[in-house]
């Protein structure tokens, strides 16, 4: 079991279901157009709180950092300690909202999302964090957030010598080049869905082949990764049946990554770990929902394989 830091956002998800799809909509200059939902649904949500979850689920010791609103307590804060969470890194202000995400999904499985950051960035956030790093951990994640937490973090990171897995995540439509060249130089192992990858890819360009890991999800097509920029593997997602939401499952493969490269998992079986992660939390709603029960047998029944570090 390692020690685990997951900077952050904590949300309070609405997820609502379109029962059409977004490419049949009209077309408009604009987007000044109204849908109807059937479905709407309140989840524990935010990216960092996500990533915990199923590390918690698979037997880490996470401890998130994020500051919150008033609105975490009680529900909130009762889920996460229910899982045996330690939520000493998180802050509470008192005049704030906490994060709060608005998904929308249609029938493909296509998402809109808007995102509001809430207390996302605080003067003190810096030196709150650097004292609760400094109790020692084994690994962090750093989970999407605005720029400056996301470099400051991993300024941190860096001086205390602990590892990062780094996921700029939806936050890059909001960095500037610079922050994006910040975090690049300051990083070693990064993971981006396609569009993000294109978008970093466009704000450092050549950089990105200095990373010892860049993993890319490509969400149906499965996910690859690079090593010193040459492509050194991929893998196919896992197939199921039952797709029931995909809000929070590159989350969950983020999760699934973490946890088999701590046990000793070499990269094509900690990428397989990934996709079968993120395969079981399609099947539930929300993305702190699933559970990981049986995990070693579906990794066995998903890959023809069941690897010495799996042994739970």
């Amino acid at each position: 079991m390692a020690r685990i830091l997951v900077t952050g956002t904590l949300a309070i998800d609405y997820a609502a279901k379109y029962p059409r799809t977004f490419a049949g909509l009209p077309r408009h200059d604009g987007i000044n157009l109204s849908i109807h939902l059937s479905h709407i649904r309140r989840d524990f949500g935010g990216c960092a709180m996500n990533i915990a979850y199923s590390l918690a689920l698979l037997g880490q010791q996470p401890s998130p950092f994020a500051f919150v609103g008033a609105d975490y307590e009680p529900d909130f804060a009762c889920h996460l300690r229910a899982l045996g969470m330690d939520t000493s890194g998180v802050t509470m202000l008192e005049e704030a909202h906490s994060s709060h995400a608005f998904v929308i999904t249609d029938a493909n499985q296509n998402q809109f999302t808007g995102f509001y950051p809430g207390p996302a960035r605080s003067h003190d956030f810096l030196p709150r964090l650097r004292a609760f790093a400094e109790r020692g951990f084994d690994y962090a994640v750093l989970a999407p957030d605005v720029p400056e937490n996301m470099v400051d973090a991993a300024r941190v990171m860096v001086e205390l010598g602990i590892p990062f897995l780094c996921d700029p995540g939806q936050g890059l439509t909001d960095f500037q080049p610079s922050d994006s060249e910040r975090l690049t130089e300051l990083s070693s192992s990064v993971i981006l869905n396609e569009y993000e990858h294109r978008t970093l890819q466009s704000h450092v360009g050549g950089a990105l082949a200095t990373l010892d890991c860049l993993i890319v999800t490509l969400g149906s097509a499965g996910a690859l990764w690079f090593e010193r920029g040459h492509e050194a593997g991929r893998v196919p997602v896992v197939a199921i049946d039952d797709v029931t939401d995909p809000t929070g499952c590159g989350d969950a493969f983020r999760a699934g990554f973490v946890d088999a490269r701590l046990r000793g998992a070499e990269m094509p079986d900690a990428m397989r770990a990934g996709a079968l992660t993120a395969a079981i939390s399609l099947t539930t709603p929300g993305p702190q929902r699933h559970s990981f029960d049986d995990y070693a047998a579906r990794y066995a029944n998903a890959w023809g394989e069941r690897p010495a570090w799996l042994a739970r």
